[in-house]
């Protein structure tokens, strides 16, 4: 059995939200979206005792900044020494300075950790992705699977599988954004019509 990853079990769950009925716009379902989050990282991730350490939702990290201020996450996960920070945006739409501002948030940590944004938001803009890429934030969204849920699925020892390790480690070395986005699309597309879904 393949370990499930934390970008594995967020874009899972994230594409499991519209069975919740949230109504997109109210402040109250952003909130039930990050509780349900939490939860389902409970659940799907601290029953495989691999490690993780999952803080309530809405966390104030209160590591040294540079700037004083301690900021407050939506969700904070740790494994060992490395610190996650998600922010998750339910909402129809998202902005790219929406990400600015998480990227402004995890930047004033003396000891920056790790960020993902997370968006119910079905169209994200590829400047999105670029910037998310160029600054090692992951981007997740329900149009496009994050290449772990992908490597979750597809068969061991594949030219699907091979490409898709390899693009895993261009994202995280925020090499050629522009690039990336399309090699990560076509393999998708590759993926569906391999008949993953």
């Amino acid at each position: 059995m393949k370990l499930m990853s934390l970008e594995f079990t967020l874009y899972k769950s994230l594409i499991s939200i519209e069975s919740q009925g949230l109504p997109i716009g109210l402040s109250s379902s952003g909130k039930k979206f990050e509780d349900y989050m939490v939860r389902q990282l409970y659940t799907q991730l601290l029953q495989l005792q691999v490690g993780y350490r999952i803080f309530p939702p809405r966390y104030t990290l209160r590591n040294p900044t540079f700037s004083g201020v301690c900021h407050q996450f939506d969700l904070v996960v740790a494994k060992q020494d490395e610190l996650v920070t998600v922010e998750c945006k339910f909402r129809e739409y998202t902005h790219i300075d929406e990400l600015f501002a998480t990227q402004g948030k995890i930047i004033d940590y003396c000891q920056r950790p790790k960020g993902i944004f997370l968006t119910t938001a079905l169209h994200v803009n590829d400047e999105m992705y670029y910037y998310a890429m160029a600054q090692k934030i992951k981007l997740i969204c329900p149009s496009l699977p994050t290449v772990e849920y992908m490597l979750h699925h597809v068969k061991d020892g594949t030219s699907l599988a091979d490409r898709l390790e390899k693009l895993s480690d261009r994202i995280d070395n925020g090499i050629e954004p522009h690039n990336v986005l399309i090699e990560w699309k076509n393999d998708y597309q590759r993926f569906l019509t391999d008949g993953y879904h």
